[in-house]
């Protein structure tokens, strides 16, 4: 093994396979893994679309003095990235105490908050990392109740798991997560105005990897505290500086709310990531004619949402102008093109309700056959005159065979009598909510599926198989499916 090599990893790749594990599920707003997923991985994360819309008219954050915390933390729980520009705190000695004892003030107004949300520290150097705890050592001795809880959150543990407050530099923040991260860039010119190219660790080779792992920590809000704008950085030759500075754009840009020039620094990162992340040039046919028929019911609409290669194809907004109230999700080409029916059936519209989103699944077919039918059931799911419950069948509907299939793949034995030919098996659930039921018929190779609310007619889809075992088989796999998810039989099947 080469003993200069970057890490472990990087020898590793020359001799082993690698495979890309796609899915983000840590960061509860895309702004917030955006860049790493542009300038690091070229674009090839699925992130999870926003349904939070961002706030319209969002300021910058500018700093004169530390105490200015209790001001500026409204506006850190407000935005998911923030950029706090420090005026007039000089780097010397390595340090920047303007910065540290700006942040350590940041967490005494969160602490006081109480709002439960942990919290790490990320700091540049490791002598920034000290002058940061020295400045909430300082804070503590002054304040006596800040004191008492900084204390407890340093030791804080949920499920026995610690999730404390910690304080920590780019050489030993890996694998830590918090659902607040505090960054102080530390850098900048010194108090006679002079400012070094000299970023540390960063400037050496394989910086922009460790600045891949400190811009990707947060959950659900990062700071960026800074001494400095993007444009203080010249030394743009070195792919660490480099990283610095377009991360100091996005972060302005991401904290100004201002998606449009957020998305162009993004696309402009590198030409992979233009082609990866940028909105289809073709926008498909019925996308573009549902969009179009939910304005004409005066919803407001969107097309496309999202920042990475996972878009929701239309999200409509909620009256409040603040969230999307449902995400819909239509079965183009580009949808048929990923060849994991789990994925596209199962994993996608899951983790959409997993972060929050209402999501309902329109098929072209229905699009094309029956349009009105199709507009009007989800103007009745945005009033909440229908019910979105998150089962498949409550969406607007996900072919039959297509979504059984992989949710039976795992290999449980099934517990469900087989049938007799030309019978109906019948199954219903009530948990308190709703009552459903679900219905199996079987003539010859011909399966008819039969599923709604109890007491309504309710839909059904037919499909023939290949023999009449072959139909046998799939009927044992959709029963067994049914009474693992809560189904039982009616009274007798019939």
């Amino acid at each position: 093994m080469a003993l200069d090599a970057d890490s472990f990893l990087t020898q590793s790749a020359k001799d082993l396979s690698a495979t890309l594990l796609a899915w983000h599920y840590r960061s509860r707003s895309e702004s917030l893994i955006g860049f790493s997923n542009a300038a690091f991985y070229a674009g090839n994360l699925y992130t999870i679309p926003d349904r939070t819309l961002p706030a319209p008219d969002q300021g910058e954050i500018v700093i004169r003095a530390a105490s200015e915390a209790s001001i500026h933390c409204d506006s850190l729980l407000g935005r998911p990235l923030s950029f706090h520009y420090m005026e007039g705190s000089p780097y010397e000695g390595r340090r920047n105490a303007g910065e540290a004892a700006y942040i350590a003030q940041l967490v005494r107004e969160i602490l006081h908050r109480e709002t439960k949300l942990s919290m790490g520290i990320v700091a540049f150097s490791e002598a920034q990392q000290g002058e940061i705890e020295s400045a909430l050592e300082t804070l503590s001795a002054e304040d006596a109740v800040f004191a008492g809880r900084l204390e407890e959150e340093y030791v804080r543990e949920e499920d026995d798991q610690f999730c404390g407050l910690f304080v920590k530099n780019l050489e030993n923040v890996q694998g830590d997560e918090r659902d607040i991260i505090l960054l102080s860039i530390c850098y900048g010119p010194d108090s006679n105005r002079r400012m070094a190219m000299n970023f540390g660790p960063i400037n050496q080779r394989g910086g922009e990897k460790r600045l891949n792992v400190i811009f990707s920590r947060a959950r659900q809000h990062m700071a960026v505290v800074s001494s400095i704008r993007r444009d203080a950085i010249t030394n743009d030759y070195n792919d660490g500086a480099l990283a610095l500075k377009n991360f100091l754009h996005y972060a302005e840009c991401s904290s100004l709310s201002d998606l449009r020039l957020s998305s162009v620094v993004l696309e402009g990162l590198n030409p992979l990531t233009r082609r990866q992340l940028a909105a289809p040039n073709e926008k498909d046919a019925v996308i573009l004619q549902l969009g179009t028929a939910l304005r004409e019911r005066g919803f407001g609409v969107d097309e496309y949402v999202g920042q990475s290669r996972f878009r929701c194809d239309l999200a409509i907004r909620a009256g409040d102008g603040r969230h999307y109230a449902i995400g819909i999700l239509v079965d183009t080409a580009r949808h048929y093109a990923n060849p994991d029916v789990a994925e596209r059936w199962v994993t996608q519209p899951g983790i959409l309700r997993a972060f929050g989103w209402r999501v309902a699944v329109v098929l072209t077919r229905d699009s094309y056959h029956e349009p009105q039918s199709v507009v009007d059931r989800i103007q009745r799911l945005v009033r909440g005159e229908a019910e979105l419950t998150g089962d498949a069948e409550d969406s607007i509907d996900p072919p039959l065979a297509e979504v059984r299939a992989p949710l039976n793949a795992v290999g449980a034995e099934s517990n469900c009598s087989e049938p007799d030919t030309g019978k109906v098996r019948r199954l219903e659930l009530t948990d308190g909510q709703s009552s459903k039921f679900w219905e199996v018929s079987l003539d010859g190779a011909e399966l008819t599926v039969r599923y709604g609310r109890m007491g309504a007619q309710g839909r059904s889809q037919t499909k023939t198989l290949e023999t009449g075992d072959r139909a046998l088989r799939e009927v044992e796999k959709l029963v067994d499916e049914k009474l693992r998810k809560g189904y039982r039989d009616s009274v007798a099947p019939r």
